[in-house]
């Protein structure tokens, strides 16, 4: 209190001009990292969100030809997705792929982060590399190297639509081995030996109390392994086929031959799944555990 009181005493005897130079020289600062703040707001959101509102935008266009803003407003294209006998039998294909990759992934990487952050293993720092392999490897390359293992004599039992689950999970399983590792360290141990401590078996407590804990990390991994099978393209085009295409490796082709806001259609109704994903399971288990983790 003394010490304010000082510092304003000797500033009021300071001279105008010397208490007004200070301020004159902090609003140019000022000035200047707001205007940085949010010029990388912009750039962020011009980089991120901009492309994918002309991909929207594109998808109400009247005309055949790909331009933004479209002239006008019509629902053209969505109704030519539904009708044509193109796309949707790859989106029936991609559903069923999504979901079981989400749920095998996330069962996965629940169990490695199980493992490397309950059990004291010597190894524990390599193991833990190899979950996260796939980030460091191309995903041509894994997609290469599984249709090339994919197609030895050995693995004949196997059909295509297994081998792009199984391909999907190499790829997904990183994401949810991390997500899942985070909230099992947030998972106080205590609470666990406090449960055994009353009885309870290691899968009992794990089941009733270290699971529901880290719920956030196990949606949030289930959601980013869905959405990344969902719209991989790269693993599944060394390995898709026949009756098993995928709908954005459909889109991949079709684009090689045609250039129309269908495309543009289709890829809005791939993010309005992705939506309607999230909010109905963030319906039922909070949204909370759908964003604590993402």
């Amino acid at each position: 209190m003394k010490l304010s009181i000082i510092m304003s005493t000797i500033r009021n005897l300071l001279p105008v001009s010397k208490r007004t130079e200070k301020r004159s020289l902090s609003r140019p600062s000022r000035y200047l990292g707001l205007f940085l703040y949010y010029g990388l707001i912009g750039l962020g959101f011009a980089i991120l969100i901009a492309p994918i509102l002309i991909v929207i935008g594109i998808s109400f266009s009247p005309t055949s030809s790909q331009m933004f803003p479209p002239s006008g407003f019509s629902l053209q294209w969505y109704a030519e997705f539904f009708d044509s006998t193109f796309f949707r039998p790859f989106l029936v294909v991609s559903l069923p792929v999504a979901f079981a990759v989400g749920i095998l992934s996330t069962i996965l990487g629940l169990l490695a982060s199980y493992v490397v952050v309950r059990k004291d293993l010597p190894f524990e720092g390599g193991l833990t590399m190899y979950f996260l392999l796939p980030l460091i490897v191309p995903p041509a390359i894994i997609g290469l190297a599984l249709m090339l293992m994919f197609n030895l004599n050995i693995f004949d039992f196997t059909s295509a639509f297994v081998d792009l689950i199984i391909a999907h999970v190499v790829i997904t399983i990183p994401y949810t081995f991390l997500t899942t590792m985070t909230s099992l360290y947030s998972v106080d141990t205590e609470l666990e030996e406090a449960a055994r401590n009353l009885g309870a078996g290691k899968f009992e407590t794990f089941r009733k109390v270290t699971l529901p804990l880290m719920k956030s990390g196990v949606v949030s991994g289930f959601i980013l392994a869905f959405i990344l099978s969902f719209t991989d393209a790269t693993v599944a085009l060394f390995l898709t086929g026949g009756d098993t295409i995928t709908l954005p490796v459909a889109m991949f082709l079709f684009l090689q031959y045609e250039s129309s806001p269908l495309i543009a259609a289709t890829a809005t109704l791939q993010i309005l799944i992705v939506l309607i994903l999230v909010l109905v399971i963030g319906r039922l288990v909070g949204f909370k555990a759908v964003t604590a983790d993402v």
